[in-house]
């Protein structure tokens, strides 16, 4: 059985789903960048940055996780990324969905604020998410040991 990695496939949603959103791509004036990790060196503002820590449950198909959404913006004031902050909650929090590695994958938001910067106009707000999720085919692989 092949299975593809469950934590990019859950990844990769999110990055789909903050990318092909058209009021999310009106806020930051038509190409939402999302980045892993960490940005680009000279990424264009406004831009996103997920990463995701996942931990083991005593279920072994179920996991448990926390999805980062950190947001920056260069701008003279806090308005920008207030509005992006306020459109990626209406998206994410308590969003359900599946995919082909991963079922019943839910996220609901856990905390949310403004991380200071040292360097003036530049913003820097962070989100996290709780998610849930079961790990259907890491699941069928080790079932099938």
């Amino acid at each position: 059985m092949t299975t593809v990695d469950t934590q990019k496939s859950i990844m990769t949603y999110i990055y789909t789903k903050l990318t092909g959103d058209d009021g999310l791509k009106t806020l930051v004036g038509g190409t939402v960048r999302v980045f892993l990790v960490w940005a680009n060196i000279d990424a264009e503002f406004p831009y996103i940055v997920q990463r995701v820590d996942i931990t083991a449950d005593d279920f072994f198909p179920m996991r448990r996780a926390t999805e980062y959404i950190d947001l920056w913006s260069s701008s003279p004031n806090a308005d920008e990324i207030l509005a992006i902050r306020k459109r990626i909650i209406e998206l994410l929090d308590e969003l359900e969905f599946s995919t082909d590695e991963a079922d019943t994958c839910r996220l609901w938001l856990q905390a949310d604020s403004f991380i200071p910067e040292v360097e003036p106009g530049i913003w820097h707000y962070a989100l996290q998410f709780n998610l849930r999720y079961y790990r259907r085919s890491e699941a069928g692989a080790i079932i099938s040991r």
